[in-house]
């Protein structure tokens, strides 16, 4: 009898165990796809309550070689309402886990902004005043990279802004955010010219200036099986596109060289 209560106490306790961590799945998972921007449903009427939104301005940055700074805005949904009407907070004054050290040294003297949910740029020029912002479209800018040279820096300078933008809701959970395709743009110093240099349903992994030929290399990764995931099972491909003439960027490993990597590959156990 003592055993059976024993055994019975046991398989409770890994029953239990069990629901626990059911019900753990059931609650967290949900959260780990509800961050970034929530779109509003085609759906939704008029009658329906808004969240409130707290507006986040970065720390501002000269763009050299021209008289605009660049002040980052990142928004974020308050969890409790304090009424209507959009608020405004610096950077310093919220999280700085999240909205903290806007901008780090990045290759070819370029600056990369790391202003962590980073929605829109605002291109103020110092000189007339005038004021634009970088996009009219809800948008998560994932990654932002402008020139900044030191008087020490020899080399050749590229006069270019090479950003890549989450425009779209591209795994149609109603978020914009990490696991989104971001679509890659050359632009010129305005920020008002862009040209997309990558093709749709990718992220940017890096990218790499060849300075004797004018262009640029990028390692893209495709969502080569259509899951609507960007992973380590997808296809990344190298694509090259020239600076003074930008387009969409062309794959430069050939089916011959990939044959011939998957033939090396198979031999190994």
């Amino acid at each position: 009898m003592r055993s059976k209560l024993i055994i019975a106490i046991i398989a409770g306790g890994i029953l239990g165990s069990l629901l626990v961590l059911s019900l753990m799945y059931f609650f967290e998972k949900p959260s780990s796809r509800t961050s970034g921007l929530q779109l509003v449903s085609n759906d939704s009427t008029d009658n329906e309550p808004k969240n409130q939104q707290l507006l986040v301005y970065g720390n501002y940055m000269n763009l050299d070689s021209t008289n605009f700074l660049l002040i980052p805005l990142g928004m974020k949904t308050l969890d409790k309402p304090s009424g209507g009407g959009l608020r405004s907070k610096s950077s310093d004054e919220y999280e700085t886990s999240i909205y903290g050290n806007d901008y780090r040294n990045f290759k070819y003297n370029f600056y990369s902004l790391s202003f962590n949910n980073c929605n829109n740029i605002i291109f103020y020029n110092k000189i007339n005043d005038e004021t634009h912002l970088l996009l009219q479209t809800p948008a998560i800018i994932s990654q932002f990279y402008f020139p900044y040279y030191d008087e020490e820096y020899k080399g050749k300078k590229f006069w270019f802004i090479l950003m890549a933008i989450r425009e779209y809701d591209t795994n149609a959970d109603g978020y914009i955010n990490e696991l989104d395709a971001e679509k890659v743009y050359l632009s010129d110093l305005s920020g008002k010219n862009r040209i997309g240099i990558t093709p749709d349903n990718t992220q940017l992994v890096d990218w790499f200036i060849d300075a004797p030929t004018n262009t640029i290399l990028m390692k893209v990764r495709f969502d080569s099986n259509n899951d609507g995931k960007f992973d380590y099972y997808d296809d990344i491909e190298i694509l090259k596109t020239a600076i003074s003439s930008p387009d969409i960027g062309k794959i430069i490993i050939g089916k011959e060289i990939k044959n011939s990597i998957n033939k090396i590959l198979n031999k190994i156990q």
